[in-house]
Parts: C-alpha cells; sequence; structure tokens
C-alpha cells in the first residue's frame, strides 16, 4: 500500500492532466494497493473522476 496526494500521482503518470484539478483535488490523498509505479492511465482515469465526484458532493450537514 502506498497513500500519495493525486497531484503526485498525476504528474508520475499524465502530468498534462494537472491543469484539469482544483487545488483542492490536487492535495486529495489517494491510496495505491500495488504503489504508484503500476497505475496506468486508464486507471488514473477512475481515480480522478472519483475525486472530482466526491469534491463535487454537498455536504448538507456541517
Amino acid at each position: 500500500m502506498q497513500q500519495v496526494p493525486l497531484k503526485n500521482l498525476v504528474q508520475t503518470v499524465s502530468p498534462e492532466w494537472l491543469h484539469l484539478l482544483k487545488e483542492e483535488e490536487r492535495s486529495q490523498w489517494v491510496v495505491l494497493r500495488d504503489g504508484i509505479q503500476q497505475v496506468n492511465e486508464d486507471d488514473l482515469v477512475e481515480i480522478v473522476e472519483a475525486v472530482i465526484l466526491e469534491h463535487q458532493k454537498v455536504n448538507f450537514y456541517q
């Protein structure tokens, strides 16, 4: 297991995607089961999508 900020993962796999993320999304920590070296672009798409969706959720109770 490896825990890294999304920014580091995107910079490693597809740095051209970094501009698509807001600062709060870039700083989101993600846990990688097999390490950063095993992540490909397809995996990154799923991870980025999940982080963006999570940050779009509205918190009614704060």
